[in-house]
């Protein structure tokens, strides 16, 4: 008979994720051990490597779930908003949203994915790159709506994520605008440069 899950399991994992993310982001991911990993989430090494067998399949899991979030979040319906550009605007709302709750998740997924096998690397790009697509294609949309070239275009893609990529370093909720006021900036000043 196989052996149960603990019900405690899922809160326990989230927990290593969080604790591992906010170190790792701190620290850095080379100069942290499993004995500070286990020691910051408040269990044993023991247990630790239960979860996870290398601190490598640790920071896998935690960009994993984070990308897998992060595509579900912009899984957002195109006939949902009542143009392309709110449909646009509606997936930077949710991408930025995501973004000011994992800042440490964010950094790591920047920074350290090279410490990864390519293999993994390959897994998480591939997510990355399901997500860039749905903006390329709201992009497009976006620009055909504004009497501009409706070309899929990548670099154009890029550029917009590279203004929301950093956001998250200097955005702060009581600066002189609203993340809501932001994402309709960058929204409108994305569609005028295409």
């Amino acid at each position: 008979m196989p052996r149960r899950r603990a019900t405690s399991y899922d809160s326990k994992l989230v927990h290593i994720r969080d604790t591992a993310a906010a170190l790792f982001a701190r620290d850095g991911f080379s100069r942290t051990s499993m004995a500070e990993l286990a020691s910051a989430c408040g269990v044993s090494k023991a247990l630790l490597y239960h979860y996870f067998d290398s601190k490598e399949a640790l920071l896998f899991d935690i960009l994993r779930a984070y990308l897998e979030n992060l595509e579900t979040v912009v899984s957002i319906d195109p006939a949902a908003s009542a143009t392309p550009r709110d449909h646009l605007r509606a997936l930077i709302g949710a991408l930025l949203g995501q973004y000011r709750q994992a800042g440490n998740t964010h950094k790591l997924l920047t920074f350290d994915l090279p410490a990864l096998p390519t293999s993994q690397q390959d897994t998480l790009r591939q997510i990355e790159r399901r997500i860039m697509a749905r903006f390329e294609t709201a992009l497009a949309n976006a620009a055909g709506e504004a009497g501009r070239s409706p070309t899929i275009d990548g670099p154009r893609t890029m550029m917009l994520f590279g203004t929301l990529n950093w956001t998250y370093t200097w955005f702060r909720e009581t600066g002189p605008m609203t993340l809501d006021a932001y994402c309709d900036l960058v929204t409108d000043s994305t569609i005028k440069s295409l």
